[in-house]
């Protein structure tokens, strides 16, 4: 009994076998979206250069997960005033008391300058003061408070002479103190003013008052201020600034009235004095930046693939939102919180998919049946494929998100092509006037065939994904889920299939097939032309075929994921704002590590690499050993060095660190042998170098693995060699024209991921067109001379197989309305190719090579 008959006869058993696979499936359906990350980082061999100078740089300044809180000076009178400096103290504080997991702690120009003035008061400096205070205080009563009453009581008096004493005995008069006895005594003995008098007076008694302050107080104070908080702090810091301790008003004033000086100064004086370094560092424009900094490094996966700056975001948003008046948080972890929303917006785009395929389905098949049935088949292939990703999961850890919306357009499309390519089969030779069980099994054993060709090639096409860096997962995933849809598509449809027989299609649909109809066909009619004029039609694609490859190998491209992310995303504008008004290299900078077992005089070795820093083209700034700013210094090097092994330059560029300007820049430091060149643009250069060796051998690795499947599949390099030539030109032209729409349309860089995956895709999914139109045109010859076989084949399936690339471009071109611009371009990238493979490869380059290279060798007809 063959496996037609098995399927058919226990159809049941097929189905009760999928329901139980179903039940199996629901605990990884549930939990694959646990493993998923929308992180973007690549990795890079722990051998490259990048890779060594970060690990130095990271232990000394932990380059750990980070938010970045952005305040702009429109929703703030003043970035620098006390009520902005305690908006943002009680913004960390409350961030301090908060329950953030992983939560390390926060800086900010606030924090930092309230640390940096207690860092200048140690506890025996504040001591000092309070006691200068205290002293001058205590001075001062001393010498003003008699005055001062006397003064009052004698205006009573009318200031006259005969009520000295009355007045005196009213301030409480001592005769037996000095100062006082003094005082009263030169009253009498002074004329002039009232004030005057008091005044001279005091001048010729407070030397009575013996105390080391008793000089300033005389010259600071009258009877009137003497009391006064302000010039009794304004007299101490004079005092200590006299006696070697050098302090202004305001920070004598914090360190007197509080144990925190710090936080004392800036809810008082908010920013005053603030030392440029620490402005430099946390404002710029009319911005300043908060950071919020977690335990754990940058990038890596706490929690179902995600950062702790991910997972944090709302969180702090939330804080922000009730501390500060107006907030924007970016960084990794916030960009890639707002890219998971936003990209889960566009989830209805995948419910538009399986309408769209009901309505192809329908006009194709004419059946609305199979326009329901396409519902469960496309379902379940989905589900399996997010089972696949479950599994992914549990091997790495880890799955990206771009993996989960790639593989659910490529399980729609490709479910939907098989199962078009088999029914679309069983109704044509039902037409053809076969019986059900004939017509059954030629669908099955003929298509399934194909089917299981055709998805062997695409699943281990994409299983190349594999041996690229970082993308393991898409490998694993994309292998597990076509493989499954394989045997989806030939045990359970075709169990289907048999419930329904004959009623599965209209009977509009049914009526006989006549001996003309392919004759009339326009694609049998297409197919003609190209076979005729086939030197003429190859020459044509050769040529433009040629351009389209000058594209692909030479078309920039960028290494930055974010490029094209809408700033209508509260963390894209942000970075945009941070990027304005510090530098494009602020939050990129470039690490230069000087390995100082290499040197015999290190001092001389790091002024020589401070100036040869400074002189390089595009650097706006250099901090480290030497180097300030703009300006040699002879400043403390001792804090740049790393383990006594290794000193650390950071170098700003004026460039975008993505950019061919800053690559350029880079690598002219990276050739000097002075240097270990850390930081993300070394690090791009290290992936594009590992990259431009990875692909190649990946391009030539799935070229073999696919051309070898087919060849062996149809027992022929002919058949292997025109796909492979047919979608190479379409991933060129693809490329070429996508980069013109990305650059001139859409304003953002073409992603350097793009090329390689299109060609891995593409090349996996174009070559399984060429199995069905290879298969039917082979079935053909069995019967008719070559030429005449070609026409009738691609009139047979060209139907079909248009319809399937529709089919195809609308499921993964819906990959290009979601708001990444990896996806987008991506979704446009497959629209394109795949109706450029779909019109012009299939059906009229297909038909020209197929002529050229094959020849009747007699008349039998036989394939060769």
């Amino acid at each position: 009994m063959s496996l037609t008959q098995k399927i058919r006869k226990k159809r049941i058993l097929v189905v009760i076998i999928w329901v139980v696979i179903l039940l199996l499936m629901v605990p990884a359906v549930l939990g694959y979206s646990g493993f998923l990350t929308y992180s973007t980082t690549t990795n890079v061999s722990s051998h490259a250069e990048s890779t060594i100078a970060n690990k130095i740089v990271s232990e000394k300044y932990q380059q750990n997960s980070t938010l970045i809180v952005v305040i702009n000076s429109t929703y703030y009178q003043n970035l620098s005033s006390s009520d902005t400096a305690k908006s943002i103290l009680a913004f960390q504080s409350s961030l301090n008391s908060s329950s953030l997991k992983y939560f390390s702690g926060s800086q900010s120009i606030y924090s930092a300058y309230m640390t940096a003035i207690n860092k200048e008061f140690n506890k025996s400096n504040i001591e000092n003061i309070r006691d200068a205070y205290s002293g001058i205080n205590a001075t001062s009563h001393d010498i003003f408070s008699f005055p001062s009453n006397f003064y009052a009581h004698w205006e009573i008096n009318s200031f006259a002479n005969s009520s000295i004493y009355t007045a005196a005995e009213s301030s409480g008069y001592n005769n037996s103190n000095s100062y006082e006895h003094d005082f009263i005594s030169s009253i009498n003995n002074t004329t002039g003013s009232p004030f005057g008098r008091v005044s001279s007076a005091i001048q010729n008694s407070y030397q009575a008052i013996k105390t080391p302050y008793t000089n300033i107080v005389y010259s600071t104070f009258t009877i009137n201020n003497y009391s006064n908080s302000g010039s009794l702090v304004n007299a101490t810091a004079f005092y200590l600034s006299e006696n070697g301790i050098y302090i202004n008003n305001y920070m004598a004033s914090a360190a007197i009235h509080s144990n925190d000086p710090g936080k004392y100064y800036l809810y008082h004086y908010g920013l005053l004095n603030v030392p440029s370094y620490l402005k430099k560092e946390y404002m710029a424009g009319d911005i300043g930046i908060i950071n919020v900094i977690f335990t754990v490094k940058s990038g890596t996966d706490i929690v179902g693939g995600k950062t702790a700056g991910e997972l944090a975001t709302p969180a702090v948003e939330n804080v922000a939102g009730k501390d500060l008046n107006h907030a924007l948080i970016t960084g990794n972890g916030a960009i890639s919180y707002e890219t998971s929303k936003e990209t889960a917006k566009a989830g209805f785009a995948f419910g538009l998919i399986f309408i769209f395929l009901a309505i192809a389905i329908f006009i194709t098949l004419v059946s609305w049946k199979s326009a329901i049935l396409v519902f469960m088949i496309s379902g379940i292939a989905l589900l399996l494929g997010y089972t696949s990703e479950y599994l992914s999961g549990l091997l790495f850890h880890h799955v990206s998100f771009i993996v989960n919306y790639t593989l659910t357009a490529v399980i729609l499309g490709v479910s939907a092509d098989y199962f078009v390519f088999i029914v679309s089969r069983y109704r044509e030779s039902l037409r053809a006037g076969k019986t059900e069980d004939e017509a059954f099994g030629e669908a099955v054993s003929k298509s399934g065939k194909s089917v299981t060709i055709s998805g062997l090639t695409v699943a281990f096409s994409l299983f190349t994904f594999y041996f690229i860096p970082g993308f393991r997962s898409w490998g694993t995933s994309l292998l597990f889920a076509v493989i499954f849809t394989i045997i989806l598509e030939t045990t359970l449809l075709p169990a289907a299939m048999s419930f329904f027989g004959k009623k599965l299609f209209m009977a509009y649909g049914m009526k006989k097939i006549g001996k003309d109809d392919v004759k009339n066909s326009i694609f049998y009619k297409i197919a003609g032309r190209s076979v005729r004029h086939k030197i003429l039609v190859i020459a044509i694609i050769g040529i433009l075929g040629a351009s389209g490859i000058y594209g692909f190998l030479a078309v920039p491209t960028s290494y930055n994921f974010n490029t094209g992310l809408p700033q209508s995303l509260s963390s894209v504008h942000a970075e945009t704002e941070i990027n304005n008004n510090f530098g494009d290299s602020h939050l990129y900078p470039v690490y230069d590590v000087v390995n100082l077992s290499k040197t015999t005089n290190a001092n001389s070795t790091l002024l020589s690499d401070a100036k040869y820093l400074f002189n390089t083209s595009g650097v706006t700034s250099v901090y480290g050993p030497f180097a300030a700013g703009r300006n040699v210094t002879d400043n403390n090097i001792t804090s740049y060095i790393i383990n006594g092994k290794y000193a650390v330059f950071t170098v700003y560029l004026k460039y975008n660190p993505y950019s061919k300007n800053a690559i350029n820049t880079v690598t002219e430091m990276r050739s000097s042998n002075n240097f270990i060149v850390g930081g993300l643009t070394s690090t791009i250069i290290d992936e594009k170098n590992a990259n431009s060796r990875i692909y190649t051998e990946l391009e030539v690795l799935i070229v073999a693995v696919i051309g070898l499947i087919i060849g062996i599949s149809f027992k022929s390099w002919k058949y292997p060699f025109i796909s492979l030539i047919g979608v190479f030109f379409s991933v060129a032209w693809t490329t070429s024209i996508l980069y013109f729409i990305s650059t001139y349309l859409l304003h953002e860089a073409l992603i350097y991921l793009i090329p390689i995956i299109l060609f891995i895709i593409l090349f996996s999914l174009g070559n399984d067109y060429t199995v069905f139109i290879i298969s039917r045109i082979r079935e053909e010859q069995k019967e008719k001379k070559n030429d005449e076989a070609i026409k009738h084949g691609i009139g047979y399936s060209g139907k079909v197989v248009t319809s399937l690339g529709l089919i195809l471009a609308v499921s993964l071109g819906s990959l290009s309305i979601i708001p990444v611009a990896f996806l987008e371009e991506l979704g446009i990238a497959f629209i394109i190719s795949l109706l450029i493979d779909t019109f012009i490869i299939r059906n009229i380059y297909f038909p020209a090579m197929i002529s050229i290279l094959f020849r009747d060798k007699n008349h039998n007809h036989k394939q060769p």
